[in-house]
C-alpha cells in the first residue's frame, strides 16, 4: 500500500497570516480607512448593479457599457459582495482580499516552482510585496490581474512537461480571466509564458511551445477588441514626467523615486510623526528591501549550478524591473498612469521564485533581518495611514445624511495634498454614493474609455476631469487658474448641480458659488451647499 500524500506544511502560511495581521486590523478596526479610488469603485459596482433592476436613479446620468472590456473582475467582485454586505463593509473586505490574494498567491507560486524548501522565509516577502502602493491607491482590478500573473505562470510551470489540450485549454481560461482584470499583469503573464517557454530545460520543448501558444489562441479576438477601445482614448502619446534628461544623475535619482513600487508616503516622513526629516530617509522600507534582495539575489546566483532550470525566472523579473524603471509615466492621460510601479512590481512577484533564501548563513541572517525591518516599517505605515484616512474621511462620512436620493452633486476640494502618495481625499466624494444613489459628477472612471459606466453624452453634468483638476490645483501659485476653472464649470452647469460638497478652506471661491448656493450644513472643514432654486 502507497503511503497517503504528504500535506502541505503549515508554517508558511501561519507566518504568511502573522506578516500580514497588522496592515489587516488597520483595515477593519480604524473606521475611516480607505484607498484612493476604492470608494469610486464600491460606487460604480452600485450604478452597475442597478442597472440590471428597472427604475435606476443613475439611468439620467450613467451608461453603462456591457462590453469586454479590462477592469471587469473588479468591479464584478465589488458587485457580488454588495448583494450581500453593507458598502463598507465590502470594500474592507475587497481591501483585504486584494492583500491576502497577492500574498498568498505570491507564495504559492514560490511553493510551485521551488519547492517548499524556503518557503516559510518567502513569508514575509510575500506579505511586503502584497502591501504595495497599488494596494494603497485601490487599483482593485490590477491586483486581481497580479493574483492571476502568480497563478497562471505557476500553473504552466507544474504542467509545462505535461502539456495537452485539456491543459492548454485550462491555461487559456486563466489568460481569458487576465485580459478581464487588467491589460498591464496579462502583458507581463505574455511575456512570462515566452521567457519561460524559451528558456526552461526540459523535454519535448517544441511540443511545449506548440501548446503553450495554443492556450492564447483566446486571447486574439480580444486583442482586437481592445485595440478597437484604444482608439477612443487617442492616440499612445507617452510622457516621462520624471527621466526628463536620461543624461542627468538627478533626472535618474527623481525616477528612481517615482518608479518605487512600494513606499507608501514621502521618503521624509515616518509614521506617527508629524514633522519631516531627510534622516527618515533611513526608514523608507523599500531601501531595506533592496538591501535584503541584493543580499538574497547575489547569493542565489552564486550558489546556483551553472545550468540553472530556474533562470528563466531570473531573466523574466530581470526583464521586467529594468523595463519599469526605463518606461514612461504613462502611455497618454487617458490611457492610464502608474506604469512603471506595475511592471516593476510584477518584476518583484517573478523574482520571489528564484531566491533561494537561507537563514543558516550570515548573509542570509542579514538578509531576513532586513526584510523584518521592512516589513515593520510598513505595517507601521499602512497604521498611520489609516490614522490620517480617518481624521480626514470623518467629516465627509458624517455628511452622507445631508445628500438626498438623486441628488445632482459636484465635489470642489482644496488642500488634500497629504504625507502619502495614496491621497484619501482625492475621490473622498465617492462615498457620498454609498447611501443614497446621488448622481456624482465627480466619478472620475467616467473620463476612462476602460471603464465600463460612463456618462450619458446628453447629461451635460461638470466634466469630472474638471473636478479633479481642481482639486490638482493645489499650490499657491494655481488659485488664479483653479478660480478661472471654478468659475468657468459653475457658470457653465449650475443648473445640473443640486448639492455641492465644499472641503477645506476657499475664501477666493466662495464669491464664485455663492451666486447660484447656499449653506445648509457644516462640520468642520466640510460644508454642504444646496442650489438656491431647490
Amino acid at each position: 500500500m502507497s503511503d497517503p500524500p504528504a500535506r502541505p506544511p503549515k508554517a508558511p502560511w501561519l507566518a504568511l497570516a502573522a506578516a500580514l495581521s497588522p496592515a489587516l486590523a488597520a483595515v477593519w478596526l480604524v473606521p475611516g480607512f480607505v484607498t484612493q479610488d476604492g470608494p469610486t469603485h464600491l460606487y460604480n459596482a452600485r450604478i452597475l448593479l442597478a442597472s440590471l433592476r428597472p427604475g435606476s436613479p443613475f439611468d439620467a446620468a450613467f451608461a453603462v457599457h456591457w462590453q469586454p472590456l479590462p477592469n471587469w473582475s473588479g468591479h464584478l467582485a465589488t458587485m457580488a459582495l454588495l448583494t450581500l454586505l453593507p458598502p463598507r463593509t465590502a470594500g474592507r473586505l475587497i481591501d483585504s482580499a486584494t492583500l491576502v490574494g497577492l500574498a498568498a498567491s505570491v507564495l504559492w507560486l514560490r511553493g510551485r516552482v521551488a519547492g517548499t524548501r524556503g518557503q516559510t522565509a518567502t513569508a514575509p516577502l510575500a506579505a511586503l510585496l502584497a502591501l504595495n502602493v497599488a494596494w494603497l491607491f485601490g487599483f482593485t482590478s490590477f491586483l486581481i490581474g497580479s493574483c492571476l500573473f502568480a497563478i497562471t505562470l505557476g500553473l504552466w510551470w507544474s504542467w509545462r512537461d505535461r502539456l495537452g489540450p485539456t491543459r492548454a485549454a485550462g491555461l487559456g481560461v486563466w489568460l481569458v480571466l487576465g485580459y478581464f482584470s487588467h491589460p498591464i499583469s496579462l502583458a507581463a503573464t505574455l511575456l512570462g509564458l515566452f521567457v519561460l517557454t524559451t528558456t526552461t530545460p526540459g523535454p519535448f520543448p517544441v511540443r511545449r511551445a506548440g501548446w503553450t501558444a495554443a492556450a492564447l489562441v483566446p486571447l486574439v479576438p480580444l486583442g482586437f477588441v481592445y485595440r478597437t477601445f484604444m482608439r477612443r482614448g487617442g492616440s499612445i502619446a507617452p510622457v516621462w514626467g520624471h527621466l526628463v534628461d536620461p543624461t542627468s544623475p538627478g533626472s535618474w535619482q527623481s525616477q528612481l523615486g517615482w518608479v518605487d513600487p512600494i513606499s507608501l508616503g514621502s521618503k521624509v516622513i515616518a509614521p506617527f510623526v508629524a514633522e519631516t526629516s531627510p534622516w527618515f530617509a533611513w526608514l523608507v522600507p523599500a531601501l531595506w528591501l533592496a538591501v535584503a534582495l541584493g543580499i538574497e539575489t547575489v547569493g542565489t546566483i552564486r550558489r546556483r549550478r551553472r545550468v540553472d532550470p530556474l533562470r528563466g525566472w531570473g531573466l523574466l523579473a530581470l526583464l521586467l524591473i529594468v523595463g519599469g524603471l526605463v518606461m514612461p509615466d504613462t502611455l497618454g492621460a487617458s490611457h492610464g498612469n502608474y506604469l512603471p510601479q506595475r511592471v516593476v512590481l510584477l518584476g518583484l512577484l517573478a523574482l520571489v521564485p528564484y531566491l533561494e533564501p537561507t537563514i543558516s548563513r550570515p548573509c542570509g541572517r542579514l538578509a531576513m533581518t532586513s526584510l523584518l525591518l521592512a516589513l515593520g516599517l510598513q505595517s507601521a505605515f499602512v497604521w498611520d495611514y489609516a490614522r490620517t484616512s480617518d481624521r480626514l474621511v470623518s467629516p465627509v462620512l458624517r455628511a452622507v445624511p445631508a445628500i438626498g436620493r438623486g441628488d445632482r452633486v459636484a465635489s470642489l476640494l482644496v488642500g488634500i495634498r497629504g504625507r502619502y502618495r495614496a491621497n484619501p481625499l482625492l475621490h473622498v466624494d465617492s462615498l457620498l454614493g454609498l447611501e443614497a444613489d446621488p448622481i456624482l459628477w465627480g466619478n472620475y472612471e467616467t473620463t476612462h474609455y476602460y471603464f465600463p459606466v460612463q456618462v450619458l453624452p446628453d447629461a451635460a453634468g461638470p466634466s469630472a476631469w474638471d473636478l479633479e483638476q481642481l482639486a490638482l490645483l493645489d499650490s499657491p501659485g494655481d488659485a488664479p487658474a483653479r478660480a478661472r476653472l471654478w468659475r468657468r464649470l459653475l457658470s457653465a452647469h449650475h443648473a445640473r448641480i443640486d448639492t455641492l460638497l465644499i472641503l477645506g478652506p476657499t475664501p477666493d471661491l466662495d464669491p464664485i458659488h455663492a451666486r447660484w448656493f447656499r449653506p445648509v450644513s457644516k462640520d468642520g472643514p466640510v460644508r454642504v451647499l444646496r442650489h438656491r432654486e431647490y
